[in-house]
């Protein structure tokens, strides 16, 4: 029996530092999948082709991972996705848009208008809603979808999803989730290390609590907070969720802070070597 890790990249969720580690784990069996027009399209009979196709896979990445996944005989999969705080993650959408050097829409508007002016334009009907129950939507499978809102079915479809598969992160929880991951991973994987050096990050670290982030991103929306909050409804229960899971896996596990503290260690040491690199 093969087991293949399924990264759901989420875009703004952290994903491109998971898929680091990955890369740093697995060198050649990992594999960042960017045809997401044939993935979107072909769905699992792609995702099929791809597992069957290389023998020695052993992790791979999607922003477009379907759902529900190939039924293969010889193959487990272990699905993982990442879940952040809705209204934090569009503070960090529109500030990746605006520095980054790309003539998207969405590049173009975060360049041309200010915050509340780009949230606006984000909830139009026909701009694709990527601040709009973007990760509910992207766990269903419905990653491209122009809908004003998703549709209730598609949170309770979310959920089952999420509460069926081991590897549930919570990105302001980033290394608390790791030390899960490892744990619940291992037994397939007995030499995984997902240690990381952070990488694009828009916004540098800082000593500001979650909950202050969310306030202040609320008290500069201003009057369209009430509207941002109803559009992100599903993600923030999404997100409740994601917390309430790993909250259990971690009381699971004996000596969490020892192993919170040797997975920091870890990660200390990639960025040190970094350093004398340079």
């Amino acid at each position: 029996m093969r087991h293949v890790i399924l990264h759901g990249h989420i875009f703004k969720n952290a994903g491109t530092t998971f898929d680091w580690s990955l890369e740093r784990c697995f060198g050649e069996g990992f594999v960042d999948h960017r045809d997401d027009k044939t993935m979107r399209e072909r769905r699992a009979r792609h995702l099929a082709e791809l597992v069957n196709d290389a023998p020695s896979l052993r992790a791979l990445s999607s922003h477009h991972l379907c759902f529900p996944r190939p039924d293969l005989e010889d193959v487990t999969f272990h699905p993982v996705y990442f879940l952040r705080h809705p209204i934090e993650r569009i503070a960090s959408v529109y500030a990746f848009e605006r520095r980054q050097d790309a003539g998207t829409r969405g590049a173009r508007a975060a360049k041309e208008k200010s915050f509340t002016e780009y949230v606006r334009w984000r909830f139009q009907d026909d701009v694709p809603g990527t601040i709009r129950d973007y990760q509910t939507c992207n766990i269903t499978g419905f990653h491209d979808t122009k809908t004003k809102q998703a549709p209730v079915n598609w949170l309770r479809r979310a959920m089952n999803h999420l509460a069926a598969i081991d590897c549930v992160g919570v990105v302001d929880r980033y290394d608390e989730s790791m030390v899960v991951f490892e744990e619940k991973l291992s037994p397939w994987f007995p030499d995984i290390d997902l240690a990381y050096r952070a990488q694009n990050v828009t916004d540098p670290k800082s000593e500001v609590t979650l909950e202050q982030r969310v306030s202040d991103t609320l008290e500069r929306l201003g009057e369209l907070a009430v509207e941002v909050i109803r559009m992100n409804s599903y993600d923030l229960a999404l997100y409740r969720q994601a917390n309430q899971k790993l909250d259990a896996a971690l009381a699971e596990l004996p000596d969490v802070e020892q192993r919170l503290e040797a997975f920091r260690k870890r990660c200390r040491k990639l960025k040190s070597k970094r350093r004398r690199l340079w």
